[in-house]
């Protein structure tokens, strides 16, 4: 399964084939992935490439690992619409650890202390003396209209 020869890198590697296990239906989302040591020994790497390829599965929101427990696989949130004001800035980043705490819902602080890692944000500058606003990436779907004549 695992390509030395391929150039690839064996971390990246797993991380695709179990990608592919979870776009396959084998991990539902909310279903707990196998711990590292069994993962190591499925694709017969060392637990720091495992390790490795979560990071990068969590990186991507595929997954969210909690200390202890082990990695789940994400499962797709509701999206809710948000319009964006014409001639606002939006800018795509990851949250401060400030905001991972303030986005959370209670059930996140319970279980991850706050927003799962992977979750990126939206800042929204709608322009000149007005208050920015920072969106959960994983909740809302930015809708962006066109401006009417004389707008």
């Amino acid at each position: 399964m695992i390509d030395y020869s391929s150039g690839v890198p064996v971390y990246r590697q797993v991380a695709a084939a179990i990608r592919d296990d979870i776009t396959a239906g084998r991990y539902q989302p909310g279903a707990w992935l196998p711990s590292e040591a069994q993962l190591a020994q499925m694709y017969e790497v060392g637990r720091d490439t495992v390790r490795e390829a979560l990071a990068y599965l969590r990186a991507e929101g595929r997954i969210t690992t909690v200390r202890k427990r082990g990695s789940m696989v994400t499962v797709e949130p509701t999206r809710e619409p948000y319009e964006v004001p014409v001639g606002a800035r939006v800018i795509a980043r990851m949250p401060t650890p400030e905001e991972r705490r303030d986005l959370a819902t209670s059930g996140e602080l319970r279980e991850f202390g706050g927003m799962p890692e992977g979750v990126p944000v939206f800042e929204v500058v709608p322009g000149p003396r007005k208050h920015r606003r920072v969106l959960r990436g994983d909740r809302i779907e930015l809708v962006v209209r066109e401006p009417e004549a004389g707008e």
